[in-house]
């Protein structure tokens, strides 16, 4: 099996907010218990169960994951944006079923996708807390209720490898460069809508292909 590896950087262009909920009995039940896999569970348990001591009690906050290397995106966080781009461009690109494939064929390493500053260095702690009222309708009524996320401030970037598998040209590197340019519009992180964590990309490493070696 062909394999095309392509290394892409992500140069923000406003400021990044944390998508994970702090309270880790939220980010337990409703994203790891959706891991794909076991080891991938227990991951991101222990990641919430690092934040807990940060962000006991505080169940209206959402955070970046954080290890002792920084913080980072998980590999996940960067395949579903470049699906919900294909589900949204799908018409323009003239490919059909086109996140599905994307599930199948395009896969992003390494795991976790450190946030860094110009120099390389990875980021280590937010720049502030960024509140906001959220207004919603329900039964009762018109709500407004008070959300926060961490908040990390410009400039800051993220690099990481794409990897594609052998298809029938559906998802190839033409077709996820246009995804990539809906960064620009819509990005990555908490409240995506209103304008966070868009970017500009570039590729920062030469295409390249090889052979799935259990195959070769």
């Amino acid at each position: 099996m062909q394999i095309q590896k392509i290394e892409v950087k992500l140069n923000f262009i406003s400021p990044v907010l944390g998508s994970l909920p702090a309270d880790p009995a939220i980010l337990t039940k409703f994203i790891a218990a959706n891991a794909p896999s076991p080891w991938q569970q227990t991951e991101e348990e222990d990641a919430a169960k690092d934040r807990d001591q940060e962000f006991d009690g505080d169940r209206g906050l959402t955070v970046f994951a954080h290890d002792e290397n920084g913080m980072y995106f998980y590999d996940y966080h960067i395949k579903g944006f470049i699906k919900e781009a294909g589900n949204t461009l799908k018409e323009t690109v003239k490919v059909k079923n086109l996140r599905s494939k994307i599930d199948n064929y395009l896969f992003i390493q390494p795991r976790r996708i450190y946030l860094l500053r110009p120099d390389g260095s990875p980021i280590h702690e937010e720049n502030d807390v960024f509140e906001r009222p959220l207004r919603a309708q329900t039964m009762k009524g018109p709500r407004v209720s008070l959300v926060a996320s961490e908040r990390i401030n410009l400039p800051v970037s993220c690099q990481f490898t794409i990897e594609i598998l052998e298809n029938e040209k559906d998802v190839s590197w033409k077709i996820v460069q246009r995804l990539l340019e809906y960064g620009r519009y819509k990005g990555l992180g908490q409240w995506r809508n209103g304008g966070w964590g868009r970017f500009l990309w570039e590729q920062v490493g030469e295409a390249e292909s090889e052979m799935d070696k259990a195959t070769a």
